[in-house]
């Protein structure tokens, strides 16, 4: 069973998430605590309640997916709300629970109102992956499911010393879904193509010749940007270790490569490039074409001068305004994306940078405790004794006091780099929902621009059929004013 989430605001994103019918086949409300009996305007609510605490993130959401091969009941998934939320200490809080049904599996969406109404503060996030963790272990337990490794609780750090990891990340999983490629299908293919390249030259001009663009990575030594503009990682593609990764590329200049903005905009430019399909020209031995006789026509006709080009229509000047327009408020939209994100990635690692220094103050005072409390042992008077009548027993107690103080220092070191990871794996997920809420955005922005210039185009054809009418009912007016009030009397005579 596997527990994600984590606080976040953007009640309104996250309702509309929630309730999406094109990726979900089914959706069903289990539990919400609210009168309103709207996800959107309890959300809403739930997230004003956090203003009061000076706070941002005023929900906290997670999904809970076990594995399709267990059928869960209602009473079990009403079971995993719980113990999930005693573990993360929201017990008493607002909560509502949507379960989306997708190719016949289940699983189940959580979102809990932060904000404690009896202190108005809220609900404490800090090490809610360990919480994660703990509830999925217990489940899985008390069910009877298998149990699927973890990194933090549900690790043991003797078998299991190294993080696992996935071989698919949520990125992947949404460029996949967003090109209709599988990953497994991409990966093949990218395999083939190395499996077919001497050296790393090679490989280089196959990738691009199949669309790609390899790139300088930012964490990484090389990237791929698909033609959508996603960036992959090259050694997770072929499956391969740094070391060996670098080996294989050795020919390739790496600081002559481009970044991976600079092969986004490469990619960018193409898509909006067309390039027309070159005429097909004769072979050179190959004879000219036949000329048909016309007896009518001089042997050296001039060749049929060309058609001249269609007019441009009303409809057709409109589509091209609409587009100009669209096109500026999407680049408008574009701006405002980047500087969101830039924002968001902004106050993610001010916020990683706090934590870190707080982590490293506690781990110094938890060294300096030892410190002292060694110092301690040696000031005692009995072990001043010692050091007279029997110094081998405190040679022996000084050697066990600097292996524990070694042991310490390992301990710290680890622990420091798990909890780094994961904060950053905390920092990836926000940054990972953000663009998730972009990428929904501009989707709604095509589908309001689609909706307009059919509405543009129906208002068109109502304004000709209105014309059309008043131009008939004018003809008729004047016909009546022509023939005069008595049509069929004969005209007037002159009297003598």
């Amino acid at each position: 069973m596997i527990i994600k989430g984590g606080s976040r605001g953007g009640p309104g994103q996250l309702a509309a998430h929630l309730q999406r019918t094109d990726t979900n086949e089914r959706i069903r409300v289990l539990d919400l605590h609210s009168g309103l009996g709207d996800l959107a305007a309890t959300f809403r609510d739930w997230q004003t309640l956090s203003e009061g605490t000076r706070g941002t993130k005023g929900l906290y959401h997670v999904n809970i997916d076990p594995d399709a091969r267990y059928d869960m009941t209602e009473a079990q998934w009403a079971r995993c709300v719980d113990v999930l939320e005693k573990e993360l200490g929201l017990e008493g809080q607002p909560r509502a629970v949507v379960m989306h049904e997708k190719k016949g599996r289940q699983h189940i969406h959580v979102v809990w109102c932060r904000t404690d109404l009896d202190t108005m503060t809220l609900r404490d996030d800090g090490f809610n992956y360990l919480a994660h963790e703990r509830a999925s272990l217990k489940l899985e337990r008390e069910f009877g499911h298998e149990q699927v490794p973890g990194k933090h609780a549900k690790r043991d750090r003797v078998k299991q010393p190294e993080f696992p990891r996935s071989d698919i990340n949520h990125a992947e999983w949404q460029q996949a879904e967003r090109s209709k490629v599988s990953i497994e299908q991409r990966r093949a293919q990218n395999r083939v193509l190395k499996a077919a390249s001497d050296n790393g030259s090679s490989f280089k001009a196959a990738i691009e010749e199949a669309g790609y663009v390899l790139a300088q990575g930012d964490g990484r030594d090389f990237v791929l940007v698909t033609a959508q503009g996603s960036v992959l990682s090259l050694g997770r593609e072929l499956k391969m270790k740094a070391d060996d990764l670098r080996a294989f590329m050795a020919d390739v200049d790496h600081a002559a490569l481009p970044t991976a903005a600079e092969a986004k905009a490469m990619q960018r430019a193409r898509r909006e490039t067309v390039t027309p399909e070159p005429a097909q020209q004769p072979a050179p031995d190959s004879p000219p074409p036949p000329v048909a006789e016309n007896p009518e026509s001089p042997a050296t006709a001039e060749a049929e001068a060309p058609e001249p080009p269609a007019k441009e229509t009303y409809e057709d000047r409109l589509r091209k305004a609409v587009a100009r327009r669209q096109e500026d408020e999407l680049w408008k939209w574009r701006k405002r994306w980047g500087a969101e994100t830039k924002r968001t990635d902004r106050i993610l690692e001010g916020e990683l940078r706090e934590k870190m220094e707080h982590f490293d103050a506690m781990q110094t005072a938890a060294s300096e405790m030892q410190k002292r409390d060694h110092q301690q042992q040696r000031d005692d008077i009995w072990e001043r004794i010692q050091r007279v009548i029997n110094p081998a027993a405190v040679a022996e107690k000084n050697q066990q006091r600097q292996q524990e103080r070694e042991a310490l220092f390992r301990r710290q070191a680890q622990e420091r780099r798990d909890y780094f990871a994961l904060q950053l794996q905390t920092k990836q997920m926000e940054m990972d929902a953000l663009r998730e809420r972009q990428a929904q955005q501009l989707e709604e922005l095509q589908r309001k621009f689609e909706s307009e210039l059919e509405r543009y185009l129906r208002d068109r054809e109502a304004a000709k059929q209105l014309w059309q009418e008043l131009r008939e009912k004018r003809a008729e007016r004047q016909e009546e004013r022509e023939r005069g009030p008595w049509p069929d009397l004969p005209p007037p005579r002159r009297g003598k």
